[in-house]
């Protein structure tokens, strides 16, 4: 059964594949995406004015 991930942190740039030490954010699993999703968009609005912080929703089977 998949579950999902929230992952990431704050960025030195976008092109950069890692986030800066010490920023890296990391929740889950979650049953569903829905639920990786709620977790994503109140992570997000917590850090809205951050440019470079970036999350994303993983799928691991």
């Amino acid at each position: 059964m998949a579950k999902f991930y929230v992952e990431g942190g704050i960025y030195k740039d976008l092109a950069d594949p890692a986030p800066q030490p010490g920023t890296e954010e990391s929740y889950g699993p979650f049953d569903t995406e829905g639920e990786a999703d709620k977790v994503w968009r109140a992570r997000m609005s917590e850090k809205i004015d951050i440019c470079n912080h970036r999350l994303r929703v993983y799928r691991r089977d």
